[in-house]
């Protein structure tokens, strides 16, 4: 069963019927059935290092892949077709892995489960929620999940933990913002699960805490797309949309989408304090320091006197239209004294502004760079320590194509599986094209072509693909590639037939 996001829904019903001219290209190779987005990648200056990891969501081909580029847009990896949100790189073990939520996708969360790939692409652990067990309900009657963690965060912990959020469908009074008392809202529920053992080491429901985080601090309207009007469990309203988590020390820095609000709770799950977008919580907003619909935030740093938030601010959402220009943000927020919020930095790329409806991440990067991905408008940027574009990477036409979101990490691929080969006679069948990829490396130096006992050539590695030509391999002839250099050295792809598949 693959659900379609609301928002997702809407816009596959505006464009309707679509040509070939909407489609964005696809890269395919000989050595592979593998088709992924192109990425146009235009650097203007000098990048941080690290892979693209991203997770392209075609939403008129009704396709989705988790997916590592290179940074000068040749891919690297990419897995299963799927519902995939919240892909991020991390450290497990001192060993870098990667993390991402697969399953189920609703009208703007979902139900499924965080899997985590080692540098083999092998899942070394799936981080699940028993739906029975914390007495979950779902807008979808009596269908049944194997577990109920939500799309939007996937965030380890130094303990050997990942935070997680889910979305528990709750009959609640609305009341209070022009509701039924008999309604229905989507609670926020944040979770912390020991990755090995499945435990659950923290709970915390949004709902249960609703004297420190009352419904009018919820701005989006009843009724509105991807909020729900609340009159039923199948339509709940979106109170109050949380889209990501961090842990510093014992508490929790957490973001409300729809309260346009940044809240720190404690270890028994009380409310610190919080930091309003618009009216400013237990702060006072000072000029340009307005935020709404919020992304990724994350401490920059932190001490007793003051913390710096970094954050994507969309300022859109399905139902404001684009109106604002969706920036990346970073504050200083004085915890003491004055509790003023000061603007320290603001990024975007004024040649070619981004106006996002929903989705998006903001990554500090070394030497005071940033990426920022738009989540819904398919565009990724990376700005350097004075604030200008030094990158932008596009994935998709706008309204068709998307990321929740998008890191910069370095990564060594070591796949388990064997180079991809194609070998291809010429017309004068004296010579032959022998395609060669493998899915997941990242530092093959270059390709040996072996034909029975003897070495028939050789080629520098380049880009995903590697077309080499071969003299006096002739139709019929048997072919293994081997990797040199890197940590595959060595590796040999199975035996082919050269004309065979061609």
């Amino acid at each position: 069963m693959t659900r379609i996001p609301r928002a997702l829904a809407i816009v596959a019903g505006f464009l309707g019927t679509t040509t070939a001219q909407t489609l964005w290209p696809l890269q395919t190779y000989k050595s592979t059935s593998i088709k992924v987005p192109y990425l146009n990648v235009t650097k203007m200056g000098q990048t941080e290092p690290g892979h693209l990891f991203l997770s392209p969501h075609d939403i008129l081909r009704g396709e989705g892949y988790p997916t590592i580029y290179s940074d000068d847009g040749q891919l690297v990896w990419q897995g299963a077709m799927g519902n995939y949100s919240a892909l991020h790189p991390q450290m497990l073990d001192d060993e870098s892995v990667i993390a991402y939520w697969e399953g189920f996708v609703a009208d703007g969360f979902g139900f499924g489960h965080i899997s985590i790939l080692n540098s083999s692409y092998d899942e070394i652990h799936r981080v699940t929620l028993d739906c029975k067990a914390e007495n979950f309900v779902t807008i979808y009657g009596s269908e049944s999940f194997n577990s109920c963690i939500d799309i939007h965060e996937s965030q380890f912990t130094d303990d050997g933990t990942v935070l997680v959020t889910a979305v528990n469908v709750t009959q609640a009074d609305l009341s209070s913002v022009g509701g039924s008392k008999d309604g229905w809202i989507q609670d926020g529920v944040i979770y912390e699960i020991d990755i090995k053992t499945n435990e659950i080491l923290f709970r915390w429901s949004a709902y249960e805490h609703i004297h420190e985080l009352p419904m009018s601090y919820d701005i989006a309207p009843l009724g509105a797309d991807g909020a729900g009007s609340g009159v039923n469990k199948t339509d709940p309203w979106g109170y109050p949309h949380l889209n990501s988590i961090a842990k510093y020390g014992d508490s929790y820095l957490v973001s409300s989408r729809y309260m346009c609000s940044i809240f720190l709770l404690a270890p028994n799950g009380t409310i610190t304090w919080l930091l309003h977008g618009r009216t400013g919580g237990d702060f006072n907003l000072s000029l340009d320091t307005s935020f709404c619909y919020q992304h990724d935030a994350r401490f920059e740093s932190q001490s007793a006197e003051r913390v710096t938030i970094g954050l994507h601010n969309n300022d859109n959402t399905e139902f404001t239209g684009s109106s604002s220009l969706t920036t990346g943000m970073v504050l200083d927020v004085e915890l003491q004294g004055s509790k003023k919020v000061t603007l320290k930095r603001r990024m975007w790329d004024a040649d070619e502004p981004v106006y996002a409806q929903s989705q998006g991440s903001y990554q500090p990067l070394g030497n005071g760079h940033v990426l920022q991905d738009h989540g819904a408008v398919p565009k990724i940027e990376e700005y350097d320590e004075n604030g200008s574009v030094v990158m932008r990477a596009r994935f998709g036409y706008d309204n068709t194509m998307q990321t929740y979101r998008a890191y910069r990490y370095p990564w060594v691929g070591r796949p388990s599986t064997k180079p991809g080969v194609l070998a291809c006679p010429s017309s004068d069948g004296e010579k032959a094209t022998v395609y060669v990829s493998w899915n997941g490396a990242t530092d093959v130096e270059s390709w040996k072509i072996h034909s029975g006992s003897k070495v028939m050539g050789s080629a520098a590695s380049n880009g995903f693909e590697t077309a080499i030509l071969v003299d006096k391999l002739n139709k019929g002839d048997s072919v293994i590639v081997e990797a040199v250099g890197g940590v595959g050295d060595g590796t040999r792809s199975a035996s082919v037939t050269v004309g065979q598949g061609c």
